[in-house]
């Protein structure tokens, strides 16, 4: 049997499909965390469509992948499985098929199975939207901003308030300040804006517009981050769900950096499929 006779054979059969740790080392199955479950026909409907639409490659990605998508017929019969490669890549049985599908809509599949409960995805969606910005590191520049260059905080909209003590820190240091110094600066910050959900947008801001993946991730951005954890993230989020593009960008950076980014999927869901 072909894959595209497969699929719609196994689908239809289909009563529940588990979001399961691990790809294609990780073990039997049944063993496995379950990351997230579903059997409403609704979501079954929309999981169908977003990991069996799109264009095979007649190739397999040289990674294991995970997490691994395993459906379950009646009597939870297991029907058959699926690891995920990167962003926007679904491996159908692949000892038996050896041929990936590119999904027709990688950001959606990405934002569906975070709201379906799976933490750690939405750092996939971060390298694709850089690009689409243009916020990638310039080949031929400083990876880190350097010491005295006034016009590239105001570039990065960095909030007025704190461009007097940053023109004199890099990049690089900036990401190494003593705990009592970031403080100073959060307060200094929450002076000049009380509005948390403001102060929280400005933040998201700046750190979308760090050139990545350099500054953005270890440099500046981890100062950032850390102004950021002395805001709730309820705030944060309510600053995401407001703000455009360039905000969204820092939120996923942020996200990224939790212990669980799920909180982000539905508020930036608007501004990534329009």
């Amino acid at each position: 049997m072909l894959l595209t006779d497969w699929l719609p054979d196994v689908w239809a059969r289909t009563r529940a499909v588990r979001v399961l740790d691990g790809g294609l080392d990780g073990g039997p199955l049944a063993d496995r965390a379950v990351l997230a479950e579903t059997r409403d026909p609704v979501r079954l409907a929309r999981m169908r469509q977003l990991t069996t639409v799109g264009r095979f490659t007649g190739d397999v990605c040289r990674c294991l992948g995970g997490p691994t998508l395993a459906l379950y017929g009646v009597d939870d019969e297991l029907l058959g499985s699926a690891t995920l490669h990167g962003h926007g890549s679904v491996s159908w049985q692949r000892s038996r098929f050896a041929d990936d599908l590119e999904v027709a809509e990688p950001r959606a599949l990405t934002l569906f199975l975070a709201e379906c409960g799976v933490s750690g995805l939405l750092v996939d969606l971060l390298g694709p939207l850089v690009t689409t910005l243009g916020f990638d590191e310039a080949p031929d520049g400083p990876q880190f901003r350097p010491v005295g260059a006034p016009a590239v905080l105001v570039g990065r909209e960095v909030p007025l308030v704190l461009r007097d003590f940053l023109v004199g820190v890099a990049g690089d240091t900036a990401a190494r300040l003593p705990q009592d110094r970031v403080r100073r600066l959060a307060e200094r910050l929450a002076a000049a804006e009380p509005d948390p959900v403001a102060r929280a947008g400005a933040l998201l801001a700046w750190l979308g517009r760090l050139p990545y993946p350099t500054e953005a991730l270890w440099g500046e951005g981890v100062l950032v981050r850390r102004l950021l954890a002395a805001l709730p993230v309820a705030d944060i989020v309510a600053a995401t769900a407001s703000g455009g593009p360039v905000v969204v960008l820092g939120a996923l950076n942020w996200a990224a950096h939790q212990p669980d980014d799920r909180v982000l999927a539905a508020v930036i869901a608007p501004a990534l499929l329009g």
